[in-house]
């Protein structure tokens, strides 16, 4: 099969994860709030650090990892709490700033610890939410797998096949998490109007639910 076809066909599959709401999701939408553009998109570099190293374990051959229910539900349960942690984190934020500071919170100063909190948060929650971990072990490590043993014979090496699927895989997150950072931008323009942070609310409420449902499903098991 064509290489292309097939890098169009793991786009295509790869879409329907990077479109799936959740932690991810809110943390993106959590941090275009606060710090604008930059600051939104760094919890999908945290996201694609951590793919890296799956797709890596998967080169090395460590493409058959198992984990059992009661592993799977700590994680998830553990997974949870961090996320109401965010959603709490989020809701600290309800109030926006008086009018005086009003020309500053139209563009948010951005600082090395706060773009490092913010990929950090892309990494834990990618870790750590179901969704995710459900997705990388029904579709993700086995045809990640199977694309790169394909793809290898057109290309020549399984590094090079690799850094195709890798980099075709993370192409939908980051323009996924650009159209939500660019579109919670404007809205944030329009919300500090207003002296309640209704975009902090709603994705901080957002987040507390679902990691509460995280918690709730952990627990039922």
């Amino acid at each position: 099969m064509d290489v292309i076809v097939i890098l169009a066909a793991w786009w295509a599959l790869s879409l329907t994860g990077a479109l799936a709401p959740g932690p991810l999701s809110a943390a993106v939408i959590m941090q275009s709030s606060q710090g604008g553009r930059l600051q939104g998109i760094m919890p999908m570099v945290g996201h694609s650090l951590v793919e890296l190293g799956l797709v890596g374990a998967i080169v090395v051959s460590v493409s058959t990892i198992a984990l059992d229910t009661l592993a799977i539900s700590a994680m998830q349960g553990f997974g949870g709490v961090v996320v109401i942690g965010f959603g709490l984190l989020a809701l600290k934020s309800w109030k926006n700033e008086s009018s005086e500071g009003q020309a500053t919170a139209e563009r948010p100063s951005v600082h090395k610890s706060t773009l490092a909190a913010a990929t950090i948060q892309g990494a834990l929650v990618s870790i750590l939410s179901p969704y995710f971990l459900l997705w990388w072990f029904a579709v993700g490590l086995g045809s990640i797998s199977t694309l790169i043993a394909e793809i290898q014979v057109g290309v020549g090496t399984v590094l090079v096949a690799a850094c195709l699927v890798y980099l075709t895989h993370i192409s939908t997150d980051f323009m996924f998490g650009a159209f939500l950072t660019l579109g919670v931008d404007a809205t944030r323009r329009r919300v500090r109007r207003s002296r309640v942070n209704w975009l902090s609310v709603a994705i901080g409420t957002f987040q507390i639910a679902l990691g509460l449902l995280f918690v709730y499903e952990a627990l039922t098991v």
